[in-house]
């Protein structure tokens, strides 16, 4: 259950439809519940999913909706995101629905201890995932414990689909308009405030002496766009900076780059880290929850501290001097995907969590 209704959907809702399809795929019944005609919703659908559109109307109406799609489907486990979705689980569950609820945690501080209702919702659901052991031990610290109620579950990358592709990286170079020796850098990602985007705008203007001829893209839509217009269209900028919007060839984008920078400020284990990496292309990341979970330091990518741009700077100006150094960066980087961080890993961690969470009897059946 997810009630994003965002026209830039992120990664819990790209994991809800990857996870459905996979486990659909392995022979279990998904359905995913939402907003009617919002834009992950209406993905899912063109996927193939069963989907409802259920999430709408007023607060008590949403509640009863949401009760009467968990009679409907008398699912074994429903995965909610947000904390007002839960409660609302716990509801059905408690009013006829069944199964177990598992509240999903994109970033911390998704609940606080202060808050009554934070704590009365954490004892109604029966599990929580999140996308990092560092965001897991957070919660625990914070008093959501104990620690075998919390769940890790790092994410997956297709990667038959993101993957190093030769004939794709020169295509969409040529789309671009560039030169096979023009540096291309580019960050992925919504256009909101703990994206960093003013952090990766700021470190470009820094590095833009010395690396006069690089190109750098902002891959992404999102609820501050027009700010982000404004910002980079800036003179000292100089026009390298060229905003593609919301895509839907991605892993060809990231095939073209020879850089890929990830300057947020809040994340959890960032899912256009994981797709970048994939395609071998070397990565920046701020060291973000979960970030050096993926990234082995100065091995499979470089970590800089959240909000420094003369480190990004620095960073892009090093990697753009050493195309070896970009070759083994990249190269460990789609090594590590393939150990841990595939659709696959991801898909066989969801069954064991599961079907760890169903009463013995039903899960041995």
């Amino acid at each position: 259950m997810n009630a994003n209704r965002s026209p830039a959907y992120g990664g819990v809702e790209r994991w809800m439809i990857d996870a459905a399809t996979g486990l659909t795929g392995r022979g279990h019944v998904c359905a995913l519940l939402g907003r009617p005609e919002t834009p992950w919703l209406t993905a899912a659908r063109s996927s193939g999913l069963r989907v409802h559109g259920d999430i709408h109307g007023t607060w008590a109406q949403r509640v009863l909706r949401v009760r009467r799609a968990m009679v409907a489907e008398r699912p074994d486990c429903v995965v909610t995101k947000a904390k007002k979705l839960a409660r609302m689980a716990a509801f059905g569950r408690a009013t006829g629905g069944g199964g177990r609820v598992v509240l999903f945690f994109g970033l911390t501080h998704e609940l606080r201890a202060a808050q009554w209702i934070d704590r009365f919702t954490w004892r109604r659901v029966d599990a929580g995932i999140v996308v990092a052991d560092e965001a897991a031990r957070w919660y625990v610290a914070e008093g959501f414990g104990p620690p075998a109620k919390l769940h890790t579950l790092w994410k997956g990358v297709d990667t038959d689909v993101f993957t190093p592709d030769a004939a794709a990286r020169v295509a969409m170079r040529a789309a671009l308009g560039l030169q096979d020796d023009v540096l291309a850098v580019a960050t992925v990602g919504r256009l909101a405030w703990q994206k960093g985007l003013d952090t990766f705008i700021a470190a470009v203007a820094r590095a833009r002496a010395r690396l006069p001829a690089a190109r750098f893209f902002v891959i992404g839509g999102g609820r501050d766009a027009d700010q982000v217009a404004a910002a980079t269209a800036a003179p000292e900028l100089g026009g390298a900076v060229t905003l593609l919007g919301q895509r839907g060839d991605v892993p060809a984008l990231l095939a073209a780059m020879d850089i890929v920078v990830q300057s947020s400020r809040q994340e959890v284990m960032a899912q256009t880290t994981l797709e970048a990496m994939a395609v071998g292309c070397p990565v920046i990341s701020t060291r973000t929850m979960g970030a050096a979970e993926a990234i082995e330091d100065q091995v499979s990518g470089v970590l800089i501290p959240v909000e420094d741009a003369d480190a990004i700077a620095a960073e892009m100006v090093a990697l753009a001097a050493d195309p070896a150094r970009r070759a083994r960066l990249g190269a460990a980087a789609r090594a590590r995907i393939l150990a841990a961080f595939t659709t696959q890993h991801t898909l066989d961690r969801c069954e064991a969590l599961f079907h760890s969470l169903l009463p013995t009897t039903r899960a041995a059946g």
